[in-house]
Order: structure tokens, then C-alpha cells, then sequence
């Protein structure tokens, strides 16, 4: 097996202001500084005051009330295999079992709004 070599493309240098700690910068050195205006007298814009200290976001209560997606899921998959009527999840219309060819009870479907529960 034999390698082609070629010739590496030559560095381009000096072709960017370099920046203070020695690398090239992007947009050069520096923002330009504004032009000057007679009679207008430039001061510092003043610095921002010290903003309070922000407070902890509340947290979630440790114990909610009410079913869980999980169970809610759990709850209509196990009604659909069991052969007893689920409700769909999104509209609460009953699904009808999807049947395979030989593994029985695969799924359901809403006849209401379409949602596939597989």
C-alpha cells in the first residue's frame, strides 16, 4: 500500500491583528473609540447597583396527590389486556384492543381523538 503525499498549504500570517495575549484576533485589537463631539463633555456611564440576593426557586412538594403517568399508562395497558374497557389517556373516550395475528392483545386505539397506546 503506498501513500500520496501532498504538498501542506502554506500559513497565512499577519493576516489578522494580534490580540493581547498573542493569539489573532477575529475583529481586531479592539472596539474602535467613539469620535469626539465639541461641547459635549463624555463621562463613565454609572455602574449598576448591587442587585439583591436572588432567593432559592421553591422546590416541589415531596408527596402529590393524584395518579401518576405511569400509573395512569399502566392502568389503561393492563385494562386492554385484560379484555376490560380503558379510557384513552388524552380524551378519555374508551380504546379499542388492537389485535395481532398471534400474540394476542398488542395495543388499543382511540376511536375519539386516534391515540395509539402500544
Amino acid at each position: 500500500m503506498s501513500a500520496v503525499m501532498t504538498p501542506r498549504r502554506a500559513r497565512r500570517r499577519g493576516s489578522r491583528p494580534a490580540a493581547p495575549g498573542g493569539q489573532s484576533a477575529l475583529f481586531g485589537a479592539g472596539a474602535a473609540p467613539a469620535p469626539a463631539r465639541e461641547g459635549v463633555a463624555v463621562t463613565a456611564a454609572p455602574e449598576p447597583a448591587a442587585s439583591p440576593v436572588a432567593e432559592p426557586a421553591p422546590t416541589a412538594p415531596a408527596h402529590r396527590h393524584g395518579p401518576t403517568l405511569d400509573d395512569l399508562v399502566a392502568g389503561a395497558w393492563e385494562g386492554l389486556v385484560a379484555g376490560a374497557g380503558a379510557d384513552c389517556l388524552v380524551c378519555g373516550a374508551p380504546l379499542a384492543p388492537r389485535h395481532s395475528a398471534g400474540a394476542g392483545i398488542v395495543g388499543g386505539r382511540c376511536g375519539g381523538c386516534g391515540t395509539t397506546v402500544s
